[in-house]
């Protein structure tokens, strides 16, 4: 089963209705609901929360250390020269594509990252090995990420050493879903590709692929939200951090910036979405707030916020249910 790679977590505000100097920073993400499955998804979700919240645990600690260098140095890159921005985004894409990590399961709790390196460059050149542990006891968990020089040899990884043995334990090698697309919201709706395209890549380097959804009822305008792939996951967050800060606009509009579900991605496409699943949402959230954060995304037919349960409260989801 594919594994996600750890990430930082992405904020948007929310203004209240009653208080407008009031101003709740969360993570918010997306997955779309097919209509005909919205009454199963509901009841179920919440069961699907839990177990992300227990892999985002590990997601957070990999890339605590990449947020507080980014938080120290955020008022420095205002003044980046050119030389030094060009030196960096060279770097980030000096660094493996999307595709060369993958994932290491059962391995044995002794097994330090220097064995797992030589385990693993039987099959080549290994740039990065992470064995995860638990954040207070700092004992292994059992599994690990290794990351190869290229995504040929991460298959070549897959194939030769899943279910082979390693210090007397059969292990299992997949692939791991490291994260390398954003998802944009509040996209000027008359805006193309090539504007998108001229903004994206003036922000950060690795600008893979621009999918800029059509509005199905009006073709030329959008449906107020994008993809962008980029070539990596380090040039991705790169680009999110810039994009993360409140001096940066499309337009006049301040978009919002989060890690776009891979799910969602292919299939948004393909199907007519009409109900978005928005989860870690504050505690105090109402109805009517999640309904003005989304409303200008078109006409919204229901805002669902199931109460909190005991012990869940700072991590409240709804449902928004769109007319088209």
């Amino acid at each position: 089963m594919p594994r996600t790679r750890e990430e930082i977590e992405e904020q948007v505000d929310l203004d209240g209705d009653n208080d407008p100097e009031e101003t709740i920073e969360e993570e918010v993400e997306y997955e779309e609901i097919e209509e005909e499955e919205e009454v199963e998804v509901e009841e179920e979700v919440e069961e699907e929360v839990e177990v992300e919240e227990e892999e985002d645990e590990d997601e957070d600690a990999e890339l605590v250390d990449f947020q507080k260098g980014s938080d120290a140095n955020e008022v420095m890159d205002d003044f980046e020269t050119e030389e030094e921005k060009k030196k960096k985004q060279a770097e980030l894409l000096a660094l493996p594509p999307h595709g060369s990590e993958v994932y290491l399961g059962g391995i044995p709790h002794d097994a330090s990252d220097e064995d797992l390196r030589r385990f693993c460059e039987s099959i080549g050149e290994v740039i990065e090995v992470r064995i995860m542990k638990e954040k207070d006891s700092g004992e292994a968990k059992g599994y690990a990420f290794v990351t190869f020089r290229s995504k040929e040899l991460a298959s070549k990884a897959i194939e030769n050493l899943n279910g082979s043995e390693f210090k007397g334990k059969k292990i299992k090698c997949s692939t791991s879903q490291a994260k390398n697309k954003l998802f944009i919201g509040n996209v000027p709706r008359n805006w193309g590709e090539e504007d998108v395209k001229k903004v994206v890549k003036d922000v950060g380097p690795g600008v893979n692929s621009i999918e800029l959804l059509k509005d199905p009822m009006n073709p030329s305008r959008n449906r107020g939200f994008v993809f962008i792939e980029y070539y990596n996951h380090a040039c991705a967050e790169y680009s999110r951090q810039k994009m993360m800060k409140p001096t940066f606009k499309l337009d006049d509009n301040a978009p919002t910036v989060s890690w776009a579900d891979p799910r969602s991605a292919e299939s948004f496409s393909n199907t007519q979405v009409k109900a978005l699943y928005v989860k870690n949402l504050p505690k105090d959230i109402t109805q009517d707030r999640l309904r003005k954060l989304f409303e200008h995304h078109g006409k919204i037919l229901k805002v669902v916020v199931p109460p909190a349960k005991v012990g869940k409260e700072n991590s409240r989801y709804g449902f928004v249910h769109f007319a088209e």
